[in-house]
């Protein structure tokens, strides 16, 4: 199996549709449920600066509870209908320097997952990364013709030797999986779990190019080559997550004990994160009860403060703070 180049039509449009203003802050580039879209065919291209090489066809668009019995709300889809190429891309770009904002970490998340055929046709799906001039740098691969996740540094394709799961379209099922994928683009290496499940720890890419992030787009690759020998497998995505992260280590700046009582914790911030302060006194069972322990959608960068004021004191008490990138 080899990558599908892009036609050269294709990969200008790919590069005169990346001009976004670049992004120069850690936390979250992009993020989306789907809630915002309109519902219908060709309607995940054309809307939140998404684009796509096919807005003809119905092969991609955004569903209201694609899955009978299941309520996903609104969802992406790209395949199913017969395309007008071997390939179809659907991609929003980021375009965000790791390198010049000191922030060379990536983390891509979503949950997503493949429909099979129901023509015994059976194709590929993608998840690939671009550089901000549109050149292509790796892809995790769902490969239907094998079940296997595959990746792309993009000289050579390696088989991970794990199994993804295959939704049913007769029987009306959907087998969605949480890929995450983390990035760094100074070090040239990556690494991604399928539900929590290893796929591999590697080199990035092959490619000699700009490390930075452009695009981060689905892929739908006719496996015969041919759009007329399409299966009508699609790939169904319910979330998407693009966030920077910032430089480790993360951990506690200091926890003292003012005068006034009580346990008075800090840490670092950066922008685009949000923080919660949890509680132990076992190290087994952590809790996030404590009273504004929560500090939602940060906006500066800065040390933030937390005062465990729990009265009677406990005798002893462990402390953590957990940070996600703001949705």
């Amino acid at each position: 199996m080899k990558r599908p180049l892009l036609t050269a039509a294709q990969a200008v449009f790919l590069l005169s549709t990346s001009i976004l203003t670049p992004v120069s802050e850690a936390g979250t580039l992009y993020s989306t449920q789907f809630e915002e879209f309109t519902v219908g065919n060709n309607k995940w291209g054309g809307s939140n600066s998404w684009v796509s090489t096919n807005s003809v066809n119905a092969v991609q668009g955004i569903a209201q509870n694609a899955v009978a019995d299941l309520p996903l709300g609104k969802t992406a889809w790209l395949g199913y209908a017969s395309p007008n190429s071997a390939t179809t891309l659907v991609y929003r770009p980021v375009n965000f320097n790791p390198v010049t904002t000191g922030f060379p970490e990536v983390q891509f998340d979503s949950l997503l997952g493949v429909q099979d055929s129901t023509n015994s046709k059976r194709d590929r799906f993608y998840i690939s990364f671009y550089n901000i001039a549109g050149t292509f740098l790796a892809a995790v691969v769902f490969d239907n013709t094998s079940g296997k996740v595959m990746t792309d540094d993009g000289v050579t394709v390696r088989d991970t030797g794990i199994a993804f799961l295959r939704g049913d379209q007769l029987l009306g099922i959907a087998a969605l999986q949480t890929l995450s994928v983390s990035i760094n683009f100074t070090k040239n290496v990556w690494s991604a779990e399928l539900d929590s499940i290893p796929l591999f720890s590697q080199k990035f890419t092959s490619v000699s190019a700009a490390m930075n992030l452009g695009p981060v787009a689905a892929e739908w690759e006719i496996a015969a080559g041919s759009p007329g020998q399409a299966g009508d497998n699609w790939l169904l995505v319910a979330d998407w997550l693009v966030a920077s992260i910032p430089p480790e280590p993360f951990a506690l700046e200091s926890v003292t004990k003012p005068s006034s009582g009580g346990s008075l914790l800090r840490w670092p911030a950066h922008t685009g994160f949000d923080y919660q302060v949890q509680c132990s006194d076992d190290l087994k069972s952590w809790s996030n009860a404590l009273t504004g322990s929560r500090f939602a959608a940060n906006k500066i960068t800065a040390s933030l403060s937390f005062t465990d004021t729990t009265s009677p004191a406990p005798a002893h008490r462990y402390y953590r703070v957990q940070r996600t990138p703001t949705p």
